[in-house]
């Protein structure tokens, strides 16, 4: 069993913070147009804004960015889920630039919106809407279907996680087209992720909460997974929780499970709080995960 599991020495906390380069933080909430984003893109790379993974709803839009050369055939694909409390947030937002970055290293990379303000199930619902369009267009946007990660902080953290474990049989699939594709992804890199959300008052009355759950489908064959997660998160995201599932995962025998837990005074935003360290972290689990060939589930 290959389980990685870092628990790191205090250090002092030093706040870091991923903006639009050159910009104030002021700056950074505007907007960034299709025209912008397009002109953000490094050299090499070409953005597709606004594509709709599904009609009829503004929110179920992406930005795909991939590498103007096809010349190494299929690639594989990274999906960056924005985070928010399920209730905010954009997938323009904090940590754009290095979701294009990705477009560099040999990757397709996504990310992208999904509805806002509703009940989670909502939510996971989109996201896995979003893998199957993927799917459904891997061969016109060059993507080796068995080789899709994910990743996300807090909520978006919280979807990541789904879409890797979360099977078809769970009935969260929602009423989205492309049924006939897989909605999971073969690894996902997740910070300050919450296991065991509830539903808001009004939102979800009568569903059943433990869909939601991560433990609900902790199994040997869980693909690999990346934890990133600060010690003093006992709120938002409560570190119990992490704790507590990814003993779960050891027990029950899944092969792949890096937990970086700093215990340095790190609350909630543990990514963005070991920032280079996490982007190289990323960068280097989706490279080992992804660049080898695996198997659609």
């Amino acid at each position: 069993m290959k389980v990685h599991l870092v628990f790191l020495i205090p250090l002092l906390p030093v706040i870091f913070s991923e903006t639009r380069h050159g910009q104030s933080p002021a700056a950074v909430n505007q907007p960034i147009s299709d025209e912008e984003l397009v002109e953000m893109a490094p050299e090499g790379v070409i953005v597709f804004p606004n594509i709709s993974y599904r009609e009829g709803n503004d929110a179920w839009k992406l930005d795909l960015a991939m590498p103007e050369d096809r010349s190494d055939g299929r690639l594989p694909a990274i999906i960056y889920i924005h985070g928010g409390g399920w209730v905010r947030g954009d997938k323009r937002g904090q940590g754009i630039e290095t979701s294009l970055g990705y477009a560099t290293k040999g990757f397709v990379s996504i990310s992208l919106n999904y509805r806002l303000d509703v009940d989670k199930i909502a939510c996971v619902e989109d996201v896995k809407c979003a893998v199957r369009w993927l799917r459904a267009h891997a061969e016109h946007y060059n993507v080796d279907p068995n080789r899709i990660g994910a990743a996300g902080n807090s909520a978006g953290a919280h979807l990541a996680l789904l879409l890797a474990i979360c099977p078809k049989s769970a009935g969260l699939e929602g009423d989205g087209p492309y049924q006939e594709f897989s909605s999971r992804v073969q690894s996902a890199h997740c910070s300050s992720t919450p296991t065991k959300p509830h539903f808001r008052k009004g939102k979800g009355a009568g569903q059943d909460v433990t869909k939601l759950h991560a433990m609900s489908y902790a199994s040997a064959d869980t693909p690999p997974l990346f934890f990133i997660h600060g010690s003093a998160d006992t709120r938002m995201a409560p570190v119990s929780q992490i704790d507590e599932y990814v003993k779960a995962l050891r027990e029950i025998g899944a092969k792949d499970i890096t937990y970086v837990r700093y215990d340095d005074g790190t609350g909630h935003g543990a990514y963005v709080q070991h920032l280079q360290e996490s982007r190289r972290s990323r960068e280097a689990f989706f490279i080992r995960t992804l660049m080898n060939k695996g198997n659609e589930d």
